[in-house]
């Protein structure tokens, strides 16, 4: 079973993506405050979505990101999705 199905370690792995993709310490990003806010654009979320797919083997494209505006909302959406 894959370790992302755990939304704890999803979240995690999520948010130091998020991180990178910012180039800010993944300790900065709230995982409950909307990505917008932290900076992240249409150009870092197509970034972390390419991360997304090819990390986690999940179909993942930007209007996720703008539906699910959160690091937590969005490990709810994927958590499922993420294969065994």
């Amino acid at each position: 079973m894959s370790p992302y199905r755990n939304p704890d370690r999803l979240r995690q792995w999520l948010r130091e993506q998020c991180a990178d993709c910012l180039g800010v310490p993944p300790e900065s990003l709230a995982t409950d405050v909307p990505l917008t806010d932290h900076g992240m654009t249409s150009v870092t979320g197509a970034a972390l979505c390419g991360m997304v797919e090819d990390h986690l083997d999940v179909e993942c494209d930007l209007s996720l990101l703008w539906q699910e505006q959160t690091i937590d909302a969005i490990t709810l959406r994927l958590a499922p999705r993420v294969a065994d």
